[in-house]
């Protein structure tokens, strides 16, 4: 069953603050700008969106023609409803716009195409939705294209609307790991990552982030081993972007297994690799086993990698720690994808997954 979730604003101290509603709107998150005269060649890209609470500085980045004979680029953007304010332009003038000594006895051929990037403002109050640009060029000779307007599409808020576990209650099986996904619907948002929380202990399982499939949603998957504590537990799902997260929460609960847990030792395994990876580059999936409190020297564990926007994992081979626990192995960067890592399980020792950990391969 999908619950509404309560929606809270995470602030860097770690404190939250209640929003109201269910969910906050959010426009497309993608923003563009289209170019209309003489002074700037092809478009334009903007990254610009309403933040949460604090005000932000959005930018949009512009292609300059013959900037060697440009003295200034100045500007504005007027949002729908709300007074113009000013944007700042990284541009420095060429010292070769300086009037010459000499009479030059060929005619310099025009300079490569500038970008340049304008700063603006937007506050949490702001409107989402087409904002009018509006950019001057001055040129030595007092000449220049006149005003080039542009529009940017500024996405609003991102939101929670929903979030669920399945099977809601977990029911646990004596000597065996049971299967639990994490489905959220989230709007405009950088990353989203996930943690179930046992609201009477400290006991939690972290997913990481949550990989958006082909449908919008995006989903993660952990297993819950027998001895996982039973009673109610909360589902924490984080939307960030630009620096700012917002929290969601849902509840569900937890079953033990009749006949009682197994006697068996739990394991963990955490992961980690580059946000960002170049194609064809080679790169590390790293980390640390555990058994119990202590390392798990030597032990094998299974690599696992799924593409971005589909649903299945495939198995990418094995690592084996050191003395340390210490695992890893090198990939090449091919498609924007997730990574998971699995310790499996002995009759001693229980299985684990490490959280969802994602690669952005450019």
């Amino acid at each position: 069953m999908k619950r509404r979730v309560r929606l809270l604003l995470a602030t860097a101290t770690g404190a939250a603050v209640l929003l109201g509603g269910a969910g906050l709107s959010a426009t497309g998150a993608s923003a563009a700008a289209y170019a209309a005269a003489d002074d700037f060649t092809g478009d334009a890209s903007a990254s610009a969106y309403v933040p949460l609470d604090k005000d932000i500085d959005a930018t949009v980045t512009l292609k300059l023609r013959n900037p060697d004979t440009a003295t200034s680029v100045t500007g504005s953007i007027e949002p729908p409803g709300k007074s113009a304010r000013t944007v700042t332009f990284d541009f420095t003038p060429s010292t070769s716009t300086s009037t010459p000594t000499t009479t030059p006895t060929t005619t310099p051929s025009p300079a490569a195409d500038k970008s340049v990037t304008g700063k603006w403002t937007i506050g949490k109050d702001d409107p989402a939705g087409d904002w009018k640009l509006t950019v001057n060029v001055a040129r030595t000779g007092g000449s220049g294209g006149g005003a080039s307007t542009f529009t940017v599409k500024v996405s609003g808020k991102q939101g929670i609307s929903g979030a669920n576990v399945t099977p809601d209650p977990v029911q646990l099986v004596k000597g065996k790991d049971t299967r639990v996904t994490v489905e959220a619907s989230v709007k405009d948002a950088g990353t989203v990552s996930a943690k179930l929380v046992s609201d009477a202990t400290s006991e939690y399982y972290d997913l990481g982030d949550l990989s958006k499939e082909s449908d919008g949603y995006y989903r993660g998957v952990t297993y819950f081993s027998d001895d996982t504590t039973e009673g109610a537990w909360t589902l924490e799902v984080y939307a960030t972007r630009g620096g700012q997260t917002l929290k969601g929460e849902a509840s569900f609960s937890v079953v033990a297994p009749a006949g009682g847990a197994s006697k068996k030792t739990k394991t963990r395994v955490t992961i980690s690799a580059p946000n960002k990876v170049n194609k064809g580059r080679a790169f590390k999936v790293y980390g640390k086993v555990y058994r119990g409190t202590k390392a798990y020297k030597n032990k094998i564990v299974e690599v696992y990698f799924k593409t971005k926007g589909t649903k299945t994992y495939k198995f990418m081979g094995y690592a084996k720690a050191t003395s340390t626990g210490k695992y890893s192995k090198t990939f090449k960067g091919k498609k924007d994808g997730y990574f998971q890592v699995k310790v499996p399980g002995t009759s001693k020792t229980r299985s684990s997954l490490s959280p969802q950990e994602f690669v952005d391969v450019r």
